[in-house]
């Protein structure tokens, strides 16, 4: 493997670290850059083995490009490894994996591996997929289809059940997401062609930090404030926020950010609106 070094205004010249093998001289038109295309690559993916392809990370060599929803509507991300095929790319990896939980992770191949990466896929209670071994199977028998892993997420006692209502496939972005707030602390989730609901507990205290009520002011008013920073109220009513946006992305696994900062106000890209019920507009 040569290092490609500018000489001159357009022209190259690639030379070996080590010296063992003399410059080679190289013309700009005959040199080109060679990446995966990762969008490209994981679109595909998702299209053969079934999966929600979402370009949730752009670099590194393991790369979240999508979610996997179970039976149950439990999510997990769906992560690549490419290697670029240096030295360094299984230390790259684990170090990189030793970072993520609860994800099923891509592999070229199964030579990746070893008794050290099984013991960090169980510790961080990852899923490994050979491609190369799934892709042969799905070309052998084209009308069986085998879904990924599931991921056995540990749980708390306490640990509240939530679980995604919409897929986040075929394009879907955060603009075509409809939330309503209807009654009996239910709001309503639609998407094109699907639609599902999510219950707040009852043994929760409503309130305006409540996520419910969070909703509703962001149906009112169109955005949300947190307070001054100085405020003795910000580190409670920030955080509150912050809870509404892991939830939203849990009952709609999409990648990105659910809002947009405006002149310090978060405004949603998704739509919101609050049943006519409740607001004495009748039907």
């Amino acid at each position: 493997m040569l290092e490609l070094m500018v000489d001159g205004d357009e022209d190259f010249v690639a030379v070996d670290d080590y010296g063992d093998v003399p410059p080679i001289p190289f013309k700009a038109a005959d040199v080109a850059e060679m990446q995966p295309r990762w969008d490209a690559i994981a679109q595909a993916l998702a299209n053969i083995i079934d999966f929600d392809y979402g370009a949730w990370e752009n670099q590194g060599i393991l790369r979240r490009i999508g979610s996997s929803q179970d039976p149950f509507g439990h999510v997990s991300a769906v992560l690549l490894f490419l290697p670029p095929g240096h030295l360094g790319d299984y230390h790259g990896l684990f170090r990189e994996l030793s970072s993520r939980t609860e994800s099923t992770v891509l592999f070229p191949t199964s030579r990746w591996f070893t008794v050290e990466m099984e013991a960090l896929r169980v510790r961080n209670h990852l899923e490994f997929v050979d491609l190369t071994e799934r892709l042969a199977k799905i070309e052998a028998q084209p009308a069986v289809k085998v879904p990924l892993p599931a991921i056995i997420k540990p749980r708390g006692p306490a640990q509240p059940r939530i679980r995604a209502v919409l897929h986040a496939g075929n394009g879907l972005t955060w603009s075509q997401v409809r939330i309503e707030i209807a009654g009996n602390q239910t709001i309503h989730l639609k998407a094109p062609g699907q639609e599902g609901a999510h219950s707040f507990s009852k043994r929760n205290q409503l309130g305006p930090e409540h996520p419910l009520g969070i909703l509703m002011t962001l149906a009112a008013k169109g955005e949300w404030r947190n307070p001054h920073g100085s405020s003795p109220d910000y580190d409670r009513v920030s955080k509150a926020f912050q809870r509404l946006q892991t939830l939203l992305r849990t009952l709609v696994p999409l990648p990105g950010n659910p809002f947009r900062k405006s002149a310090g106000a978060f405004v949603p890209i998704f739509q919101i609106r609050i049943h006519p019920k409740l607001l004495g507009g009748g039907p």
